[in-house]
């Protein structure tokens, strides 16, 4: 079983690489109009708001935060008189985000303070907002204004390894050697991509989306060993499918996105107590 003081860490990373980036029954999706149309699994008025949202994203990235908070604002009130409240929690969790990047906040969204979330499956709600994600491009590593994003709270590809060991040697101690092996290359990993794609390596950074996807496949499937804590295994789940969504997001792997969103949101709703 892990320390507290590593179930904590392991918390905060997990926090911290969501919100840096920074998707009702079952989604809309498209393939778009024409045979070179972008696929999308949102189309009409949910597509427009997300368009908005697109481009308080482009604001963001290029640091106008306050040209960001107006666009994510716009795209929450026009979610309000749609009365969706998928792109209600969308454009909340946006702004939310833009918010902790503006320094006005340091909490994370307090999702009871949403009137609209009663009654709503939070589970399939997060599900269709991580598919919200994909049609904004979130994961976009092409665009290295992203880099900055994901690396907003600071932690260098250095960092990021230290952090991974340390979770690790956790794991050890605990008598799980495969995972704590597992979680170690996940980090090792994920600094690898981002240091590939800052130096544009395109050899280096498909070695390394390889190698975050077979980690994380193994990861998942350790942790759902019914005799491990269950908060550390639901934890780690959660990071390591959540690495794997900025793998197949940035390739614009609809499929596999999909997928990988429906464990994630499954898995993230149990840790939210839902």
């Amino acid at each position: 079983m892990l320390s507290k003081r590593v179930k904590s860490l392991i918390g905060l990373l997990t926090l911290v690489m969501f919100i840096g980036v920074s998707c009702v029954s079952g989604p809309v999706r498209t393939d778009g109009d024409g045979g070179g149309a972008e696929k999308r699994f949102y189309k009409g008025q949910r597509a427009t708001i997300i368009d908005i949202l697109r481009d308080s994203r482009e604001e963001m990235l290029n640091n106008n935060l306050d040209k960001a908070m107006a666009k994510a604002t716009e795209a929450r009130e026009k979610g309000e008189v749609m009365k969706d409240n998928l792109m209600r929690f969308s454009s909340t969790l946006w702004i939310s985000m833009i918010s902790m990047l503006k320094k006005d906040t340091t909490k994370p969204v307090d999702y009871s303070s949403m009137d609209f979330l009663k009654g709503e499956d939070f589970e399939t709600l997060f599900r269709n907002y991580l598919f919200v994600m994909y049609d904004l491009n979130a994961f976009d590593l092409k665009d290295k204004r992203l880099i900055g994003a994901l690396l907003s709270f600071h932690l260098s590809d250095k960092e990021l390894i230290e952090k991974g060991s340390s979770i690790a040697d956790g794991i050890r101690k605990g008598g799980e050697i495969t995972l704590a092996d597992l979680v170690e290359t996940l980090f090792k990993s994920y600094a690898g991509l981002i240091k590939g794609t800052i130096d544009q390596d395109s050899s280096n950074i498909n070695d390394y989306k390889r190698r975050i996807v077979s980690s994380s496949d193994e990861i998942v499937s350790l942790t759902d060993n019914p005799k491990m804590d269950k908060e550390m295994s639901t934890v780690l789940k959660i990071l390591a499918l959540y690495l794997k969504l900025i793998v197949v997001g940035s390739d614009r792997d609809m499929a596999a996105y999909e997928m990988t969103a429906k464990r994630f949101a499954g898995a993230f709703s149990l840790l939210q107590g839902k």
